[in-house]
């Protein structure tokens, strides 16, 4: 049996420790033996499918389990008192939504304190902080409402991609700007004909040179409009697995032959937009890792994204905020209401605690790009759910918004809207589906 390492989690006040057994019989698998008949044909190593047998990966994976320590060493202690000391000092008063030069202040007053990249390497002007104390951090700042970084994009995706695939060179150039948000960047990876599937990709980058000379039409890019630096996935090859053909550029938006057209959404802003690139030439060392290694990169950074526990710290507060609703229209005695509460609550916990595991994974260094897509698909479904139902609470003044005098200030038509589009951002509820179905439970691809 392998040596037994230890996790340590954040459970409230819980200092008990939480042990998972290691399966000993293959019948206990989660997994069933004959899930179909063709189930068994279907395990074969495909050469569409990148990484071979999902269910001898899975079956990997479920042997190899690390107990939870809910305990704090002195030093993580520490660290949350300094970040919650920090935070009662500085924290602004209002969200900042919307008000970039804010956004941007924010920021820099997060990296000069140390709080911004923390797990990035120190050489490159991230804090150096390790797994745990980063995840206190974004704990922390979750339990405060702390207004959104301007360089989201940036700090979640780009800039760990750059860390783990790019040059020194592009990491010297690159890391710094983005944490004192000097530079703004947006990522493209949708394409109005690929719809949901990623590796579909369209746009062309054709070697010339020293340079790269791409064409093609990138979709619902956030913040592209205010952006100075885009992280596109291009097709530099037509050859062999349709994913395999993908590589990431770094493109200076100011460069000739880029058009970028705001899309008018349904709350009134206009966040998104549309790219168009038209011969735009950029250089062969602003590639990101080696030509055709782009699915490899997004995925990667798509995990980032998706993993870590500060995201069940908001449903936390999101059910706070749905009591408050339930309070201000006499309802918190509808049992109808109530049942609805504890579904939320009881979905909640559950993701605090897949935020965990995601964690494990993280202080042993392993990457679990199946569990991310569970923990997505699940934390999508569950913000609709928490919105849909403070409509619900609110009846007819649920249509009105943005007015103090209303309920819970008018805030949940706005939030109604906002997260119609969460489980397609980031990869559709479909897909994530499909991964787990293909990837976890071992079902066929058709």
């Amino acid at each position: 049996m392998p040596a037994v390492a230890v996790a340590r989690f954040s459970a409230g006040s819980a200092a008990q420790r939480i042990w998972t057994r290691p399966r000993r019989k293959r019948a206990e698998t989660v997994i069933p033996a004959q899930v179909a008949a063709g189930v068994a044909g279907s395990q074969r190593r495909r050469a569409d499918t990148p990484g071979g047998d999902p269910r001898r990966r899975s079956a990997r994976m479920r042997r190899r389990r690390w107990p939870m320590d809910l305990s704090y060493t002195p030093v993580e202690e520490t660290f949350r008192a300094r970040v919650r000391a920090w935070l009662a000092a500085n924290l602004p008063e209002s969200s900042l939504q919307r008000d970039l030069p804010a956004m941007r202040a924010w920021q820099r007053k997060l990296h000069a304190a140390g709080f911004l990249g923390g797990a990035w390497p120190k050489e490159y002007g991230g804090a150096g902080l390790s797994p745990m104390e980063q995840a206190i951090l974004n704990e922390e700042l979750a339990h405060a409402r702390a207004p959104q970084v301007v360089n989201a994009m940036a700090i979640w995706w780009v800039g760990p991609a750059i860390i783990r695939y790019g040059t020194d060179a592009q990491k010297e150039r690159f890391i710094s700007p983005i944490l004192n948000a000097d530079e703004i960047w947006a990522t493209g990876y949708s394409e109005p004909s690929s719809g949901s599937d990623m590796a579909a990709a369209k746009t062309r980058a054709v070697r010339d040179g020293d340079h790269y000379v791409v064409n093609g039409q990138k979709i619902w890019t956030t913040l592209a409009h205010i952006s100075d630096w885009f992280f596109v996935l291009v097709r530099t090859s037509a050859d062999g697995p349709k994913w395999g053909g993908l590589s990431v550029l770094l493109m200076d938006m100011r460069s000739p032959g880029i058009d970028i057209r705001p899309i008018r959404q349904i709350d009134g802003g206009s966040e998104f937009n549309e790219v168009f690139m038209s011969d735009v030439r950029v250089p062969v060392a602003n590639r990101l890792g080696a030509e055709g290694q782009g699915w490899e990169i997004v995925s990667s950074a798509l995990v980032n994204e998706r993993s870590g526990i500060a995201g069940s710290i908001r449903f936390d507060q999101a059910l706070d905020w749905l009591r408050t609703t339930a309070r201000e229209q006499h309802k918190l005695g509808d049992p109808r209401v109530r049942q609805r509460m504890a579904d939320l609550a009881t979905k909640a916990a559950i993701m605090r605690w897949a935020g965990m595991r995601a964690l494990t994974d993280s202080l042993h260094e392993r990457m679990n790009p199946h569990l991310s897509a569970a923990m997505k698909l699940m934390s999508t479904s569950l913000v609709q759910e928490f919105s849909e139902t403070g409509m619900e609470v609110l009846g007819p003044w649920a249509a009105l918004m943005d007015d103090s005098h209303l309920a819970a200030g008018g805030r949940w038509a706005k939030q109604f809207l906002f997260d119609r589009a969460m489980t397609i951002a980031g990869g559709t509820s479909e897909v994530q589906r499909n991964i787990v179905a293909q990837r976890v439970l071992g079902l066929p691809r058709k």
